[in-house]
Protein backbone atom coordinates (compact mmCIF):
# COMPACT_ATOMS: atom_id res chain seq x y z
CA UNK A 1 0.00 0.00 0.00
CA UNK A 2 2.51 2.81 1.14
CA UNK A 3 4.45 1.83 -2.76
CA UNK A 4 0.87 2.15 -4.14
CA UNK A 5 0.30 5.71 -2.49
CA UNK A 6 4.13 7.07 -3.73
CA UNK A 7 3.20 5.99 -7.17
CA UNK A 8 0.13 7.99 -7.00
CA UNK A 9 1.18 10.47 -5.48
CA UNK A 10 3.89 10.84 -8.99
CA UNK A 11 1.00 11.31 -11.30
CA UNK A 12 0.50 15.09 -10.29
CA UNK A 13 3.87 16.02 -11.18
CA UNK A 14 3.92 14.04 -14.14
CA UNK A 15 0.78 15.47 -15.60
CA UNK A 16 2.40 18.76 -14.93
CA UNK A 17 5.30 18.34 -16.14
CA UNK A 18 3.48 16.83 -20.03
CA UNK A 19 1.72 19.57 -19.83
CA UNK A 20 4.77 21.97 -20.25
CA UNK A 21 6.02 19.96 -22.52
CA UNK A 22 3.80 20.49 -25.06
CA UNK A 23 3.21 23.88 -24.15
CA UNK A 24 6.64 24.77 -24.56
CA UNK A 25 7.94 22.04 -27.36
CA UNK A 26 7.84 23.34 -30.96
CA UNK A 27 6.99 20.11 -32.16
CA UNK A 28 4.90 17.06 -31.26
CA UNK A 29 8.30 14.47 -31.57
CA UNK A 30 10.37 17.02 -28.59
CA UNK A 31 7.18 17.27 -26.88
CA UNK A 32 7.16 13.20 -26.52
CA UNK A 33 10.76 12.80 -26.24
CA UNK A 34 10.69 15.22 -23.38
CA UNK A 35 7.95 13.89 -21.94
CA UNK A 36 8.79 10.72 -22.03
CA UNK A 37 11.94 11.19 -20.31
CA UNK A 38 10.46 12.38 -17.19
CA UNK A 39 8.16 10.06 -16.95
CA UNK A 40 11.70 7.64 -17.39
CA UNK A 41 13.58 9.41 -15.08
CA UNK A 42 11.62 8.20 -12.50
CA UNK A 43 12.90 4.72 -13.23
CA UNK A 44 16.43 5.17 -14.12
CA UNK A 45 17.54 2.73 -11.55
CA UNK A 46 15.96 -0.07 -13.67
CA UNK A 47 17.27 0.96 -17.02
CA UNK A 48 20.54 -0.53 -18.48
CA UNK A 49 23.70 1.30 -17.67
CA UNK A 50 24.27 2.25 -21.30
CA UNK A 51 20.60 3.62 -21.73
CA UNK A 52 20.62 5.90 -18.46
CA UNK A 53 22.61 9.24 -19.64
CA UNK A 54 21.72 8.60 -22.83
CA UNK A 55 22.60 12.61 -25.03
CA UNK A 56 19.06 13.52 -26.27
CA UNK A 57 17.90 17.00 -28.42
CA UNK A 58 14.40 18.42 -27.90
CA UNK A 59 13.20 21.23 -30.01
CA UNK A 60 11.61 24.49 -28.20
CA UNK A 61 9.32 27.44 -29.68
CA UNK A 62 11.04 30.35 -30.27
CA UNK A 63 13.90 28.31 -32.32
CA UNK A 64 15.49 27.23 -29.22
CA UNK A 65 17.39 23.63 -29.01
CA UNK A 66 18.48 21.85 -26.06
CA UNK A 67 20.97 19.14 -25.44
CA UNK A 68 20.33 17.15 -22.14
CA UNK A 69 21.28 13.52 -20.70
CA UNK A 70 18.56 11.13 -19.68
CA UNK A 71 19.37 11.86 -16.09
CA UNK A 72 17.53 13.85 -13.16
CA UNK A 73 20.05 16.28 -12.95
CA UNK A 74 19.32 17.13 -16.48
CA UNK A 75 15.84 16.90 -16.55
CA UNK A 76 15.45 19.04 -13.29
CA UNK A 77 17.26 22.27 -14.64
CA UNK A 78 14.80 22.00 -17.74
CA UNK A 79 12.14 21.86 -15.44
CA UNK A 80 13.32 24.54 -13.18
CA UNK A 81 14.71 27.06 -15.53
CA UNK A 82 12.67 26.39 -18.52
CA UNK A 83 8.72 25.16 -17.26
CA UNK A 84 8.96 26.88 -13.86
CA UNK A 85 11.36 30.32 -15.32
CA UNK A 86 13.31 30.36 -11.98
CA UNK A 87 15.51 33.20 -13.46
CA UNK A 88 13.12 35.24 -14.09
CA UNK A 89 13.92 38.75 -13.02
CA UNK A 90 12.79 41.66 -10.65
CA UNK A 91 13.79 44.53 -12.41
CA UNK A 92 14.16 45.70 -15.87
CA UNK A 93 16.06 43.72 -19.03
CA UNK A 94 19.64 43.85 -18.42
CA UNK A 95 21.98 44.08 -21.30
CA UNK A 96 25.50 43.24 -22.06
CA UNK A 97 27.74 40.37 -21.17
CA UNK A 98 26.21 37.52 -18.81
CA UNK A 99 28.61 35.98 -16.52
CA UNK A 100 27.33 32.33 -15.66
CA UNK A 101 28.89 31.20 -13.15
CA UNK A 102 27.69 27.29 -12.50
CA UNK A 103 26.40 26.95 -15.75
CA UNK A 104 25.88 23.07 -15.40
CA UNK A 105 24.98 22.21 -19.38
CA UNK A 106 23.48 25.52 -20.30
CA UNK A 107 20.17 25.47 -19.98
CA UNK A 108 20.03 29.03 -17.64
CA UNK A 109 22.73 30.79 -19.94
CA UNK A 110 20.30 29.94 -23.08
CA UNK A 111 17.14 31.11 -20.96
CA UNK A 112 18.70 34.37 -20.17
CA UNK A 113 20.19 35.09 -23.50
CA UNK A 114 16.81 34.54 -25.09
CA UNK A 115 14.63 36.05 -22.75
CA UNK A 116 16.87 39.35 -22.25
CA UNK A 117 18.98 39.33 -25.88
CA UNK A 118 22.81 39.07 -23.98
CA UNK A 119 25.44 40.49 -26.77
CA UNK A 120 27.55 37.95 -24.86
CA UNK A 121 27.67 35.12 -22.50
CA UNK A 122 30.79 33.68 -20.36
CA UNK A 123 29.77 30.08 -18.79
CA UNK A 124 31.81 29.08 -16.10
CA UNK A 125 31.81 25.09 -15.41
CA UNK A 126 34.63 22.87 -14.12
CA UNK A 127 32.87 19.64 -14.92
CA UNK A 128 34.06 18.44 -18.13
CA UNK A 129 31.14 16.22 -19.32
CA UNK A 130 28.54 19.67 -18.14
CA UNK A 131 30.68 21.75 -20.20
CA UNK A 132 31.15 20.05 -23.30
CA UNK A 133 27.29 20.33 -23.44
CA UNK A 134 27.19 23.90 -22.37
CA UNK A 135 29.51 24.26 -25.59
CA UNK A 136 26.76 22.48 -27.16
CA UNK A 137 24.11 24.07 -26.32
CA UNK A 138 25.50 28.21 -26.97
CA UNK A 139 26.36 27.10 -30.80
CA UNK A 140 23.10 24.82 -31.11
CA UNK A 141 21.08 28.33 -30.43
CA UNK A 142 23.82 30.76 -32.16
CA UNK A 143 24.69 32.37 -28.73
CA UNK A 144 27.52 34.73 -28.90
CA UNK A 145 29.11 32.70 -25.99
CA UNK A 146 32.61 31.23 -24.59
CA UNK A 147 33.05 28.31 -21.89
CA UNK A 148 35.36 29.13 -18.96
CA UNK A 149 36.12 25.36 -18.15
CA UNK A 150 36.91 25.88 -14.05
CA UNK A 151 35.36 26.53 -11.18
CA UNK A 152 34.99 29.91 -9.43
CA UNK A 153 36.71 31.05 -6.41
CA UNK A 154 38.81 33.40 -4.54
CA UNK A 155 42.17 32.49 -6.16
CA UNK A 156 43.23 31.47 -8.77
CA UNK A 157 44.57 27.87 -8.93
CA UNK A 158 43.42 24.23 -8.47
CA UNK A 159 40.52 22.71 -6.76
CA UNK A 160 39.01 19.65 -5.41
CA UNK A 161 35.95 19.18 -6.98
CA UNK A 162 32.97 16.43 -6.04
CA UNK A 163 30.85 15.09 -8.37
CA UNK A 164 27.40 13.94 -7.74
CA UNK A 165 25.13 11.40 -9.05
CA UNK A 166 22.74 13.91 -10.01
CA UNK A 167 24.59 16.25 -13.12
CA UNK A 168 23.45 19.55 -11.14
CA UNK A 169 24.62 18.99 -7.68
CA UNK A 170 28.41 18.82 -8.08
CA UNK A 171 30.65 21.09 -5.55
CA UNK A 172 33.87 22.12 -4.52
CA UNK A 173 35.08 19.88 -1.35
CA UNK A 174 37.39 17.69 0.43
CA UNK A 175 37.33 15.08 -1.78
CA UNK A 176 36.83 14.27 -5.67
CA UNK A 177 39.03 15.19 -8.32
CA UNK A 178 41.21 18.28 -9.19
CA UNK A 179 40.30 20.99 -11.28
CA UNK A 180 41.17 24.28 -12.26
CA UNK A 181 39.67 27.38 -10.07
CA UNK A 182 39.96 30.58 -11.66
CA UNK A 183 38.45 34.38 -9.69
CA UNK A 184 35.95 36.35 -11.76
CA UNK A 185 38.80 39.23 -11.83
CA UNK A 186 40.56 36.76 -14.28
CA UNK A 187 37.76 36.25 -16.20
CA UNK A 188 37.39 39.75 -16.80
CA UNK A 189 41.14 40.16 -17.62
CA UNK A 190 40.87 37.69 -20.11
CA UNK A 191 37.88 37.93 -21.99
CA UNK A 192 38.86 41.71 -22.28
CA UNK A 193 35.11 42.38 -20.49
CA UNK A 194 34.66 45.66 -19.21
CA UNK A 195 30.97 44.81 -17.23
CA UNK A 196 29.03 42.63 -16.69
CA UNK A 197 24.87 43.00 -17.29
CA UNK A 198 24.64 40.00 -15.14
CA UNK A 199 26.29 37.35 -12.89
CA UNK A 200 24.00 34.50 -12.11
CA UNK A 201 25.73 32.32 -9.36
CA UNK A 202 24.26 29.14 -8.55
CA UNK A 203 27.48 27.07 -7.24
CA UNK A 204 26.18 24.56 -4.66
CA UNK A 205 27.35 26.36 -1.68
CA UNK A 206 30.87 27.74 -3.04
CA UNK A 207 28.94 30.94 -2.82
CA UNK A 208 30.44 32.05 0.59
CA UNK A 209 33.87 31.20 -0.51
CA UNK A 210 33.74 33.54 -3.35
CA UNK A 211 32.83 36.69 -1.52
CA UNK A 212 34.94 35.48 0.90
CA UNK A 213 37.60 36.39 -1.71
CA UNK A 214 38.44 39.55 -3.74
CA UNK A 215 35.07 41.18 -4.15
CA UNK A 216 36.77 44.13 -6.33
CA UNK A 217 35.12 42.77 -9.57
CA UNK A 218 31.58 43.63 -8.21
CA UNK A 219 32.51 47.58 -9.65
CA UNK A 220 32.22 46.14 -12.55
CA UNK A 221 28.87 44.67 -12.53
CA UNK A 222 25.31 45.71 -12.99
CA UNK A 223 23.30 43.15 -11.45
CA UNK A 224 23.62 39.70 -10.05
CA UNK A 225 20.80 36.77 -9.26
CA UNK A 226 21.80 33.63 -7.11
CA UNK A 227 20.68 30.77 -6.04
CA UNK A 228 21.56 30.67 -2.54
CA UNK A 229 22.02 27.55 -0.82
CA UNK A 230 21.60 28.18 3.33
CA UNK A 231 22.71 24.18 4.67
CA UNK A 232 26.49 25.09 3.23
CA UNK A 233 27.11 28.98 3.31
CA UNK A 234 26.32 32.00 5.52
CA UNK A 235 23.95 34.10 3.37
CA UNK A 236 23.44 36.80 5.48
CA UNK A 237 27.39 37.20 5.37
CA UNK A 238 27.25 37.12 1.96
CA UNK A 239 24.26 39.57 1.31
CA UNK A 240 26.37 42.20 3.59
CA UNK A 241 29.17 41.90 1.99
CA UNK A 242 27.35 42.58 -1.53
CA UNK A 243 25.40 45.37 -0.07
CA UNK A 244 28.14 46.82 1.17
CA UNK A 245 29.30 47.08 -2.35
CA UNK A 246 26.49 49.73 -3.44
CA UNK A 247 23.88 47.09 -4.50
CA UNK A 248 20.04 47.10 -3.42
CA UNK A 249 19.06 43.80 -1.97
CA UNK A 250 15.86 42.39 -3.82
CA UNK A 251 14.80 39.21 -1.37
CA UNK A 252 13.83 35.93 -2.55
CA UNK A 253 9.81 35.63 -3.27
CA UNK A 254 9.50 39.96 -2.62
CA UNK A 255 8.51 40.82 -5.49
CA UNK A 256 6.58 37.55 -7.39
CA UNK A 257 6.64 34.11 -6.43
CA UNK A 258 9.24 32.46 -6.19
CA UNK A 259 11.51 34.89 -7.57
CA UNK A 260 15.25 34.38 -6.23
CA UNK A 261 17.47 36.40 -4.62
CA UNK A 262 19.00 39.44 -6.48
CA UNK A 263 21.02 42.33 -6.41
CA UNK A 264 20.74 45.82 -7.95
CA UNK A 265 23.80 48.10 -8.33
CA UNK A 266 22.49 51.33 -6.95
CA UNK A 267 24.37 53.21 -9.82
CA UNK A 268 22.25 51.17 -12.80
CA UNK A 269 19.28 52.42 -10.47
Amino acid sequence: MPRLTKLLAIFPNLLSEWRACARMSADSRSALRLGFDFALSRLLFLLPKNRAGALRKVRFKGGVELCYRLNKGDLHGIREVWFDEAYRLPFDDPSGTLLDLGANIGLTSVWLAKRYEFSRVIAVEPDPSNAKLVRRNLELNRINGEVVEAAIGPREGTATFERSGSSNLGRLSEHGVAVAMTTVDAILQKTACQRFGLVKIDIEGGEEQLFDGPTGWLAATNALIAEFHPALADCSRIVETISKHGFEYIRSNSVFRDNMDCFRSNTCA
